[in-house]
């Protein structure tokens, strides 16, 4: 439940513009989980996809004794994988595409659930920034509250490298690695063999 703040702007606003705001501010959370979803789906079925498509590739070229078909193995499926991490970060941009009016609907209805999420975020100066410069905003009505803070909203705040967990990253790593090494295992002894 979101948490109130004694700072929210418009006080003077009417009930049913007030449920209005909350049904709306429910709504765009629903949105944002539902993409943060979308792109833990895409990256996990991403990384199958390539596994999948390197152990069937890897067994074809051993199968054909292909050395060209093994190293395709490998630069396919590590491309795979560099498309399946481009395709989160370009859904991650839809998330931070929501934050103007996430942080907009918090001011107006009094809430600080997510402003303080920005705040507490590691390396989030920007971040922080963010949310500072708006909650000093001194507006007269929700539609000049929402024309300031859309105007103190900049996307290059949040940075993708900052915002997707290393995690991430390490996964991309380690799956390029374990095709790489494994390609390496088959052909090195067949350049260099053991005496």
């Amino acid at each position: 439940m979101p948490q109130k703040s004694s700072n929210a702007h418009g006080s003077n606003q009417s009930r049913p513009d007030s449920n209005a705001l909350e049904a709306e501010y429910s709504a765009i959370h629903d949105q944002r989980l539902a993409l943060i979803r979308s792109y833990n789906l895409w990256y996990a079925c991403g990384h199958l996809f390539a596994l999948v498509y390197f152990w069937l590739l890897l067994n074809l070229s051993l199968s054909l004794s292909s050395r060209p078909m093994l190293v395709a193995a490998g630069l396919s499926a590590s491309a795979i994988v560099w498309f399946a991490y481009r395709v989160v970060l370009g859904i991650d941009r839809g998330v931070v595409a929501l934050y103007p009016r996430i942080i907009f609907l918090e001011l107006a209805l009094g809430y600080d659930f997510y402003r303080d999420y920005l705040r507490r975020r590691p390396r989030g100066d920007t971040e922080r920034s963010f949310i500072e410069k708006c909650e000093q905003i001194e507006a007269g009505s929700l539609v000049e509250l929402w024309g300031q803070v859309y105007s103190n909203f900049n996307d290059k705040d949040f940075p993708g490298d900052r915002r997707i967990t290393s995690q991430f990253k390490s996964a991309g790593y380690l799956s390029v690695a374990l095709f790489w090494i494994i390609i390496a295992l088959i052909l090195v002894p067949q350049y260099f063999p053991w005496r």
